[in-house]
């Protein structure tokens, strides 16, 4: 099955994927007992589980990363880049607090993965290593305003064309289970750690 996707811009096929598994389930099993413990600090807990959430957010990013650049032609820097954290809180109408996370992002522009001027002058890309380099029939580079990217003609004449792109960074997490098990395991523990130290540190008047 190809990785390659065709649209106008990278909006066109954003990815945005949110998680739910036993990450949320412990940032929810821990809310009653910050909101306890940090009852009398004005937007105490929210800043407390917020700031927690982020670091081990960050810390699943930082575990995945190699997984993903290990599977996907990108480079670790591009996959930091063009990966965004989701963590907000939602309160329902009875007052209960559930978390929403996982991570955002866009597809990316075929150039950021294996993509290189064949001996034949046709377009050659590899998204995934385990693939084979597919030669693109009708793709060129071309820069268009500030932004230069693999395009392709849909029809006979110069225009319309298409942009390509590869996958979303968030489509390259979630396909692999093994990744995220190992992921989640080591944002479980960041939390559990950080939330810790934000609690002392609102209890104790630090400053971070």
């Amino acid at each position: 099955m190809s990785e390659i996707y065709r649209a106008g811009s990278s909006r066109d096929v954003g990815r945005n994927a949110v998680y739910g598994g036993v990450f949320i389930d412990a940032v929810e099993d821990s809310l009653s007992r910050v909101q306890k413990i940090l009852a009398g600090i004005s937007g105490g807990w929210q800043q407390a589980v917020g700031s927690a959430i982020s670091r081990a957010a960050n810390a699943g990013k930082t575990e995945v990363k190699r997984a993903v650049t290990e599977e996907y032609t990108i480079s670790q820097s591009t996959f930091l880049q063009n990966t965004k954290n989701i963590n907000h809180y939602q309160r329902d109408s009875g007052g209960n607090v559930s978390v929403v996370f996982g991570y955002a992002g866009y597809v990316l522009p075929l150039l950021k993965f294996n993509t290189r001027y064949g001996n034949d002058g046709k377009i050659r890309t590899q998204v995934k290593r385990s693939s084979a380099v597919e030669a693109l029939e009708h793709a060129f580079a071309a820069h268009m305003g500030s932004h230069t990217g693999i395009y392709e003609r849909i029809g006979p004449t110069r225009f319309p064309v298409k942009e390509l792109f590869g996958p979303a960074t968030p489509q390259m997490i979630y396909s692999n289970e093994a990744v995220l098990d190992k992921a989640e395991e080591r944002m479980v523990a960041e939390y559990d750690k950080r939330i810790e130290h934000e609690i002392n540190r609102l209890l104790n008047g630090w400053g971070g």
